[in-house]
């Protein structure tokens, strides 16, 4: 058998089987343990990823680095279904973090405002060129609710928890609770 054959047989494995192979595979190859839901999976850039030891990632999982974008995930990481993490210079996600679905990370954008307002013609959104506030960076024990989306140049303390469907446009501090579009500190308290 050569190795078409063999990928192909591999590919047309039940799910659960294939999963479990690939995962296998992966670790073999990478050192690293994980547990990833193939199915729909996306990965651009894969040179420049760095995984820590057991990654937990459901279906539809989407990481991209672009140009010299740098993605760094710690331990024990823990993603649901329909994660998006795009990095145009670093995102790094801490130890023990977890992730609702439909979550999005990304530390770019496509063009600015000038773009849009201020040229004679303005410019398609796919044709403007990426733009970074810089990077994006999550410290251990982060819980992002779901469809939580988390904008260029933030950084999130340990502990930290984003309520679901939230927009994540400034720094959170260690140990704090926020909500809303665009997210505001709803625990502890603030006077």
């Amino acid at each position: 058998m050569n190795r078409q054959e063999l990928f192909l047989k591999c590919v047309t494995l039940p799910s659960r089987l294939r999963d479990r192979v690939f995962n296998w595979t992966f670790s073999a190859l990478c050192g690293v343990r994980i547990r990833w839901v193939w199915s729909q999976i996306k990965i651009q850039g894969a040179s420049r990823m760095q995984f820590g030891q057991h990654f937990i990632a459901g279906r539809g999982l989407w990481l991209q680095t672009i140009g010299e974008g740098r993605l760094i995930v710690g331990d024990n990481v823990n993603m649901s279904d329909w994660v998006h993490v795009g990095a145009l210079t670093m995102v790094r996600i801490g130890n023990g973090c977890l992730f609702g679905s439909k979550v999005m990370i990304t530390d770019h954008s496509h063009g600015t405002v000038f773009d849009v307002c201020e040229t004679a013609a303005p410019i398609r959104p796919d044709a403007r060129a990426l733009v970074s506030k810089g990077p994006v960076v999550l410290e251990d024990n982060v819980w992002l609710g779901d469809a939580v989306v988390v904008l260029a140049g933030v950084y999130i303390g340990t502990n930290a928890i984003v309520g679901a469907n939230s927009v994540v446009t400034g720094n959170i501090p260690s140990n704090t609770v926020w909500a809303g579009c665009p997210a505001t500190q709803i625990w502890p308290k603030t006077t």
